[in-house]
């Protein structure tokens, strides 16, 4: 076993609560898959907080102006049997997947070359 120091095995045992309090939250979750569900809201969320409000240089989509993360999480939950969101396929697939589902449900809109609207 490798030798760490006080700090280290502070850090290291303190992950490990964390990490066990992380996991007994996912099971007393009432959705399922809720490790799909948790990570499906997380890029959901870093999405629209990445896109949301007045548009920088580099992005290609936005957040409509007056949409908030209620009315996005009540649209995955009341499409979630059609969502099929899955890990199975790996992190940057369900990415793809989760994004697509925002656009279509007009969550994320496109912005053209010149940052308008299309």
């Amino acid at each position: 076993m490798q030798d760490i120091d006080l700090q280290d095995m502070a850090r290291r045992d303190s992950e490990f609560i964390a990490m066990e309090k992380v996991i007994d939250s996912l099971r007393e979750l009432d959705l399922f898959p809720s490790l799909t569900w948790v990570y499906v809201w997380d890029i959901i969320r870093e999405k629209y907080e990445s896109y949301s409000g007045d548009p920088e240089d580099w992005q290609d989509v936005i957040v409509p102006a007056g949409i908030t993360l209620k009315d996005i999480w009540d649209k995955l939950f009341e499409t979630a049997d059609d969502n099929e969101f899955t890990l199975e396929y790996g992190l940057e697939t369900l990415h793809e997947h989760v994004e697509d589902w925002m656009r279509n449900h007009d969550f994320l809109t496109v912005l053209d070359e010149d940052g308008w609207l299309e």
